[in-house]
């Protein structure tokens, strides 16, 4: 399987700037959850599935309670957040 290419948002890329600070081992799991969307998206541990048909926004597991959202362009996967999973619920994608 042919490894997609990742592109982050402006806004994914200040929570995980933030997460590096306070908490490091939980920016390193973001980043695993990266890596295992773009080799692996059928992994289970993801519970990869899509939250917004209309636009394409997929869900990832990072932990129970924080979550990546990401949106597939092409050969190249969007990156948009990495936040608690509450924030996804609103609908803040």
């Amino acid at each position: 399987m042919k490894r997609r290419t990742p592109k982050f948002t402006s806004r994914f890329e200040r929570q995980l700037k933030k997460k590096r600070k306070a908490t490091p081992q939980l920016a390193d799991a973001v980043i695993r959850t990266v890596e295992l969307v773009l080799t692996d998206p059928a992994n289970p541990g993801l519970n990869l599935h899509k939250v917004d048909r209309e636009n394409d926004i997929w869900d990832a597991y990072v932990t129970r309670a924080i979550r990546v959202t990401c949106q597939r362009d092409g050969d190249a996967v969007i990156f948009r957040n990495n936040c608690r999973h509450d924030i996804i619920d609103r609908r803040q994608w």
